[in-house]
């Protein structure tokens, strides 16, 4: 028997209607083995021409599906595809080496597209999710640190910026593992150059070919850092480097990659950088009299140990908005401190490692306002640093950032006097065209496209939200913004059209709103955080009293940070109906679905499936709700 490594292709054959034909209706053989993973180099069993003829093809059944299995002549299982759910159409493909499943694809919305791949046993840990179910994995639910470098590696060879992303540390992330802010603040500036860095990468390594082989990954051990001491509701646990060693098997030689900090995120571990050509403590091209950056270290460590005393009394979450902007504020007087190192002779050569401290003064002092508005310390400053990057020559690469933090702490100043909100969202939308004008290609600048989408869409300007969200999804391909912009244009466009919307429910099973035809369905989407929702909960369940016998059906879409806190809320409040959830709130597939912006939102959509209103109000929804079913 062979063992096969099977590149990603194409299903050439179809199983659909097998699973519930009779054991003499069987695929064959040749049929069972023309089916393809999705993703590239499977490996598993794959019999020859000649031990093809001895295969045999079973009928299994389990619960309420059944499904295909081809064995070999000595019965182990060589493929097994199975339909879970009973409708006639396979959702589950598997492949097996010796005999034990190393493979999984699952179509886990029963729409015909494998949406879910898991690697088993002695091919790994991974699960991996295909959001748009184009075939490529968007996100890993689950990914040891040894896979995240082989995931990294395949990045830089196949130079797939996208593939590196799916590995990156999410918003979503930020929110679930509740990171301080000092913390997010320096993990989301890491982040804003990783395109740029990783681009670096690719054109110093060139062309690197087909004859790379990964070798092993080099870590440090893993940093924990308890909750009770960061804040946070779990341990925070990462490896500060790491580096992959790999065999370019064209010139024999070993090379290797510096891929930075792993975070652990609940079964998977996330970069936050893209990685540099280098082995652990060697960076390419450095001095032979040591390390580059040592001059740097030493002029700025009694710095970084004063920033670090400072972040072991960082304000928990729910501090005062004075504490949190007071932190804030020492936070930035220290990084201050760092910035006017580089004015020194000893670090003139190395002034480009400036601008990242730049953005974290602007980010500290920025929120600083944002917690508390009515501060009078933090703006004047920010304009003062605005105003000398502005002018600097050469500019600063922060420059952009540094203009979006002023303009966005003066929004906010703006709009904690109540009087002057309409006035304070006029003038932020002029501030925010004229900076994507002024910087097209900035760091912020899909930022301030989908703040100029959403305000637009806010104030009723509806026509302009779709033209900023275009440019976003134009401009920006590759943005993790891009998705939401996406499905917020596709909800501007959604009136008359036919609702999509599928996945799992808070109880486990799998919903798709198909399944509600020759209904008038209330789509509902919701969090426990917004405690309207308590009191809409009591009106539907009045609604479905008085109409749900004529037809009429609620479907929820919950977007808190996890499963655990819908679960915890519903048990308290009960809501009629189906509710869709998985992790990630606002930023999870069914947020970003149809770019979902405020909470509540309604939908409502007649019995042909179509959507009448997506701004129905809880006030008018009785009245829409008798006009459909009449």
């Amino acid at each position: 028997m062979a063992k096969a490594r099977i590149g990603a292709g194409l299903v050439t054959g179809c199983l659909l209607l097998w699973a519930s034909a009779s054991a003499s209706a069987a695929p064959t053989v040749a049929q069972m083995l023309s089916f393809r993973p999705k993703q590239e180099g499977i490996v598993c069993s794959n019999p020859t021409p000649q031990e093809q003829e001895s295969c045999k093809v079973e009928l299994v059944k389990g619960g309420r599906g059944s499904g295909w299995l081809l064995k070999d002549k000595n019965n182990n299982i060589l493929r097994r595809y199975f339909d879970s759910n009973g409708d006639n159409k396979i959702d589950v493909w598997s492949y097996f080496l010796d005999g034990v499943e190393v493979y999984r694809e699952v179509d886990s919305n029963f729409n015909e597209k494998a949406d879910q791949f898991r690697w088993l046993h002695t091919a790994g840990s991974k699960y991996g999710i295909d959001v748009n179910e184009d075939g490529k994995i968007d996100t890993w639910k689950q990914i040891s640190p040894e896979e995240v470098s082989q995931e990294v590696l395949q990045a830089v060879v196949k130079k797939d910026f996208a593939r590196l992303q799916a590995l990156m540390l999410t918003e979503a992330d930020i929110k679930a593992l509740e990171l301080p802010a000092a913390e997010a603040t320096r993990v989301r500036d890491i982040e804003r150059k990783a395109t740029a860095r990783f681009q670096e990468t690719v054109t110093k390594l060139g062309s690197l070919g087909d004859k790379i082989r990964w070798a092993h990954v080099q870590l440090a051990p893993p940093h924990c850092s308890p909750a009770d001491v960061t804040g946070m509701k779990q341990d925070y646990i990462k490896y500060k480097e790491g580096s992959v060693t790999y065999i370019n098997e064209a010139t024999n030689k070993t090379e290797g990659l510096l891929i930075g900090e792993l975070i652990q995120v609940g079964t998977a571990y996330r970069i936050i950088d893209a990685p540099v050509p280098g082995q652990a403590g060697v960076i390419d091209d450095e001095p032979k009299d040591g390390p580059k950056g040592t001059t740097v270290d030493k002029v700025l460590q009694p710095f970084m140990d004063e920033l670090e005393r400072l972040d072991k009394t960082a304000p928990k979450p729910d501090a005062s908005a004075a504490e949190l902007a007071r932190y804030n504020l020492k936070r930035a007087d220290i990084l201050e401190k760092i910035v006017a190192q580089f004015d020194k002779p000893e670090l003139k050569a190395q002034r480009d490692q400036r601008d990242q401290w730049l953005r974290q003064v602007a980010d500290c002092l920025s929120a600083a306002v944002q917690n508390d508005p009515k501060d009078k310390a933090a703006h004047p400053r920010l304009i003062q640093l605005k105003d000398k990057v502005v002018k600097e020559v050469p500019p600063s690469g922060a420059v952009s950032h540094i203009v979006f933090c002023e303009m966005s702490a003066k929004y906010a100043i703006q709009l904690s006097d109540s009087k002057e909100i309409s006035k304070a969202q006029d003038e932020w939308l002029e501030a925010l065209a004229k900076f994507v004008t002024d910087y097209p290609k900035g760091e912020d600048t899909p930022d301030a496209l989908m703040q100029l989408g959403m305000v637009s869409e806010l104030t009723g300007k509806e026509d302009k939200a779709k033209k900023w969200y275009e440019l976003l999804i134009k401009d920006f391909p590759e943005h993790q913004q891009t998705a939401k912009a996406k499905g917020a244009k596709s909800r501007l466009e959604l009136d008359g059209k036919e609702l999509t919307l599928a996945g799992p429910t808070i109880t486990g099973t799998t919903f798709d709103v198909k399944s509600t035809k020759g209904k008038v369905v209330v789509v509902y989407y919701w969090a426990s955080w917004n405690t309207q929702c308590i009191g809409d909960f009591a009106k539907f369940k009045d609604l479905i009293d008085k109409y749900g016998a004529k037809g009429v059906e609620l479907v929820g879409v919950n977007l808190d940070s996890n499963v655990d806190e819908a679960k915890g809320f519903l048990a308290k409040n009960p809501a009629p109906g189906a509710h869709l959830c998985e992790n990630g709130g606002m930023e999870s597939s069914l947020g970003k679905g149809y770019g979902i912006m405020v909470l509540p939102t309604l939908f409502l959509v007649n019995k042909e499936g179509k959507v009448v209103s997506r701004t129905v109000q809880m006030s008018t929804l009785e009245d829409e709700i008798k006009k459909l079913i009449n």
